[in-house]
């Protein structure tokens, strides 16, 4: 028998170690500079031993790795170079497995040592395509400060009062630390909760979606992420800081944050508690449930949070993820004047108004990705999330009518009482694989699932008095609603990508097409309590034992939603330039069945066609230019569509509108970057333009003799915004002194209806500033002066044309004592003009703290920190729109002294730390180390 077999056995055996000796392995590896900092865009050639022929090639991606795929067995070198670094050439053996390398470390060319010397400064801005990197040592902040307080120094860099980052006049959507994600889609929580001690470059990139970097196919959505580097020396091991705080006026703030680093792993603890308004997250109640202090006024808030990223060292498998928890009671007070724009008379309305709102949240995102070999990848992304909302309001509002001698039309008193909850669930499979045989296909597939369950009781009361003879004196009406909303989601995409001959000329065609079927169900059945006028002059009387249903606020639907697109585009990728265009057909269907009233029911197809094109050219390495048009389709929301009145406030009806047609908008962008590394100076431009078809706009049409109003939508042409944005960052002859200079300006055309009449309203921004810093080891001083205006002008003669401006200045100070005492401090000056009546006002704001480090390494400081020493604090905002001019103030926090201890810890593996690295300030003293031009090379992206 097993004779019979021998010869068999021997032929499978000869065809399985073929099959093997053919088969085609990975090498991959990391290249790093001398002092371990990741080295991005460096160049990796794999050469053939016995000649030296070019095997294959790349470069080190955002973490100085890089992946060679498809090697045969064999002998090779890898050639790794870098401008201004001296070659680095290693043996390796390919032999039965892929092959990992150990890290490659590049040395500075004896030449660039030399510059390096004389000039010995380091690089603040440096930018390069769609992105801008800030040496975060050039940007001094205090001991034992969040990564926060470092974002509101860099230039061109903003986080408002409610922890929202924008860059470059876009909002930032994710924070990674060291290329991986961090706590997911809420960059709030590191900003908030990371110490700025960690960080040693911030990078500002504008990407495209995850989907379209792992299929390469552009999908439309574009994000703008921060990526933080960690310092050299604390990527392996235990670090973290801890601060307590309690001060005057029962104030009270407390942190921690732990860190595991190793091998590329990260895991992170963190919590949060205080009453001082940092919110270490973002409270997303108020998108689900009905809170009536929207993200102002003063929080007090807790949270907890788990971050994790591991994975192989091959990077075959890695699996992240983070759960939070978090819990907020903010107190809100509103003082609000709104003038109508009517063209033939005015009405202004003063309301006064307070809020509580609580709120309980728990959530989790992960992520699990597997790459059986260098071309397939399989990633899972799950996610859960419970909700639970408390709300109370109550406001009083007075309308009147007139100009100089205003006449009172109503006055309002309402109250609210919204509990809720919610619970949440979903996934995302996304499978993507690349052909060896065919190099240039790939193919992916994407599944999707998730769905909502959100409950929510809501107790209102509107008392409305009335001052217009012939108008009923009163209108009282008090309800309860139960309102219950659910959904469930499915969703499909699958793209192909084809080369177009041989794929090393850059040529390829992509197929994609995705779906997103969607069924929304909402319940809001309204109940009333009777409510008695006695007629004797005396108030009404509400019988609160008796609940009366009112099928006229009350509705029951079966919302289905079923949306595509089918896209194919030509890419071109070359040495000089990229190129992408192409066309998207997007068919969408609307169903809504209203169970109560079938003649409310709404049904319809919408077609669109989304053209969009992108061309990025190379200048040079360090100079570049994109231009970018996308056209998307905004289909109008079932709120919007659906015409059943909202009337919890009677005197602000809200109705939809179910004729709405989508919205349709062009999107042009071009944008400008160049990076001068032996003047250390970086210039970004960008111009933008947007025009809308089809706008979906609110028109509202007043009732002069009882100050109501009643608000439903309609489309409109003519609505487009073009907007300018520039900065330029560089050093003066004494490299100690830094200068920006930064410039936005936008126009805004909208059109709005005034009691029912087409108004065209034209706004114009320009905001300059310009900053000098003077900078040393000792020494951090930088003045920030500031100018803003604003002009509004309206196209109906009888509304008033409109200019507001705001002008002031920052100041920053910091001094370094050798023997571990640090004083800080920052004074603002704002002046607004054009307001209302009351709220133009000049600001000033003045915050101070004097810190001590001691322990060995400086690992502990004592502060005392005041805030608000002027107690000078405000907080204003204006709204222009084209039907109304809107002013308000919130209550804020004023001044408090707090008493402060900080900790901050680091293991850096078994004890050792590298050489020079002060923990408090980072390597190389404060600051980091001492670089010459360009941080001793070129940009590195």
């Amino acid at each position: 028998m097993l004779k019979f077999l021998r010869k068999p056995l021997m032929a499978f055996a000869l065809i399985i170690f073929t099959v093997a000796g053919a088969k085609a392995y990975t090498v991959s590896g990391t290249v790093t500079d001398s002092i371990g900092e990741p080295m991005i865009e460096a160049t990796v050639r794999l050469l053939s031993v016995k000649d030296s022929s070019f095997v294959k090639g790349g470069t080190t991606n955002i973490d100085g790795r890089f992946s060679l795929s498809g090697i045969n067995r064999g002998n090779y070198i890898v050639q790794t170079s870098y401008i201004g670094y001296d070659p680095s050439n290693t043996d390796v053996n390919v032999a039965s497995s892929n092959v990992r390398l150990k890290p490659i470390v590049l040395k500075e060319s004896s030449i660039m040592l030399k510059e390096t010397v004389v000039t010995a400064v380091k690089t603040e801005i440096v930018v390069k395509e769609d992105t801008v990197e800030y040496n975060a040592g050039s940007y001094k902040t205090q001991p034992g400060a969040a990564m926060e307080e470092l974002l509101k120094k860099l230039p061109g860099v903003e986080v408002d009062s409610d922890g929202k980052i924008t860059a470059h006049g876009k909002e930032v959507t994710k924070i990674l630390v060291d290329g991986k994600e961090f706590f997911s889609d809420d960059p709030k929580v590191a900003s908030k909760n990371l110490p700025a001690t960690m960080i040693d470059k911030l990078q500002v990139v504008d990407r495209k979606s995850d989907l379209a970097r792992l299929t390469g196919v552009d999908d439309g959505e574009e994000e703008t992420v921060i990526n933080l580097t960690v310092k050299p020396g604390m990527k392996n091991g235990w670090f973290g800081v801890a601060n307590a705080g309690a001060g005057t006026d029962s104030r009270y703030a407390g942190d921690f944050n732990v860190n595991r680093f190793w091998n590329g792993n990260q895991i992170t603890f963190l919590g949060n508690f205080n009453n001082i308004n940092q919110l270490g997250f973002t409270d997303s109640n108020g998108s689900r449930f009905r809170r009536f202090g929207g993200d102002n006024g003063v929080n007090t808030s807790q949270s907890l949070g788990f971050n994790f990223n591991v994975g192989r060292q091959d990077e075959t498998f890695r699996a992240g993820g983070d759960v939070l928890y978090s819990h907020t009671d903010q107190d809100t007070r509103k003082r609000q004047e709104r003038q109508y724009i009517f063209p033939d008379s005015a009405s202004y309305l003063n309301s006064q108004s307070t809020s509580r709102d609580k709120g309980h949240n728990v959530r989790g995102d992960f992520r699990i990705e597997w790459k059986p070999d260098s071309f397939t990848t399989l990633e899972l992304r799950p996610r859960f999330s419970f909700n639970f909302n408390h709300s109370l309001s109550a406001d009083s509002s007075l309308t009147s009518a007139g100009d100089a001698m205003r006449s009172p039309v109503n006055r309002s008193i309402n109250t609210g009482d919204s509990k809720g909850n919610s619970y949440e669930a979903g996934a995302e499979l996304w499978f993507n694989h690349m052909s060896k045989s065919h190099p240039g296909r790939s193919f992916s597939l994407m599944a999707e699932y998730s769905m909502s369950n959100v409950r929510e009781d809501d107790y209102s009361y509107s008392w409305n008095k009335f001052f217009t003879p012939g108008v009923d004196p009163d209108d009282l009406q008090d309800q309860y609603t139960d309102n219950h909303t659910w959904s469930n989601t499915v969703g499909f995409r699958a793209t192909w990508t084809e080369p177009i001959g041989d794929a090393k000329k850059g040529r390829f065609i992509d197929i994609s097409y995705r779906m997103s079927y969607r069924w929304n169900n909402a319940d809001k059945m309204v109940y009333d309590h009777p409510v008695t006028y006695p007629g004797d002059g005396s108030d009404p009387v509400i019988d609160y034992l008796e609940e009366v249903w009112n099928p006229d606020l009350s509705n029951r639907f079966r919302n289905t939603f079923f949306n595509q697109r089918i896209q194919v585009g030509f890419k071109k990728i070359s040495k000089d330039f990229n190129f992408n265009v192409g066309i998207g057909l997007t068919p969408s269907m609307s169903k809504s069945d209203n169970l109560i009233n079938t003649e409310k029911n709404i049904s319809r197809w919408v077609w669109n066609i989304a053209p969009f094109l992108r061309y990025r050219h190379k200048l040079s390495k360090t100079r570049s230019i994109t231009l970018d048009y996308r056209g998307r389709t905004s289909a109008p929301s079932m709120t919007q569509l659906q015409p059943v009145a909202d009337m919890s406030n009677p005197l602000r009806i809200v109705v939809g509108n179910p004729n709405l047609d989508p919205s349709f908008s062009h999107n042009v962008r071009l944008r400008f970057q160049d990076f001068n590394a032996d003047a250390q100076r970086s210039i970004m431009a960008m111009a933008y333009a947007q025009v809308v078809q089809n706008a979906i706009v609110s028109k509202t049409t007043f009732n002069q003799q009882t100050g109501g109003q009643q608000t439903t939508y309609a489309n409109v042409n003519g609505n487009w915004n073009a907007g300018f944005f520039a900065m330029m960052s560089m050093p003066l002859r004494n490299r100690h002194w830094q200068t920006n200079i930064h410039i936005f300006s936008r126009y805004t055309q909208s059109i709005g209806f005034n009691n029912g009449q087409r108004n065209r309203s034209g706004a114009f921004n320009f905001r300059p500033s310009l900053g000098l810093a003077f900078r040393t080891d000792v020494w951090d001083i930088e003045l920030r002066p500031f100018y803003g205006l604003q002009t509004t002008r309206n196209s109906l003669k009888s509304v008033n044309s409109n200019d507001i401006t705001n002008y002031g200045a920052r100041f920053n100070g910091q001094w370094y004592a050798p023997f571990g005492l640090v004083l800080s401090t920052d004074l603002s000056f704002t002046a607004n003009r054009g307001y209302a009546a009351g709220y133009d006002s000049d600001e000033w704001m003045w915050n101070a703290q004097i810190s001590y480090q001691f322990l060995r390494e400086r690992n502990a400081t004592i502060s005392i920190k005041a805030y608000d020493l002027l107690q000078n604090k405000k907080s204003l905002n204006r709204s222009v729109t084209a039907s109304y001019i809107d002013d308000t103030s919130y209550n804020s926090l004023t001044r408090y002294f707090m008493l402060s201890f900080s900790y901050r810890f680091n293991t850096f593996g078994k004890g050792k730390r590298p050489s020079g690295f002060n923990e408090a300030v980072g390597p190389g003293g404060h600051g980091g180390p001492r670089r010459g031009p360009g941080g001793g090379r070129p940009p590195r992206f």
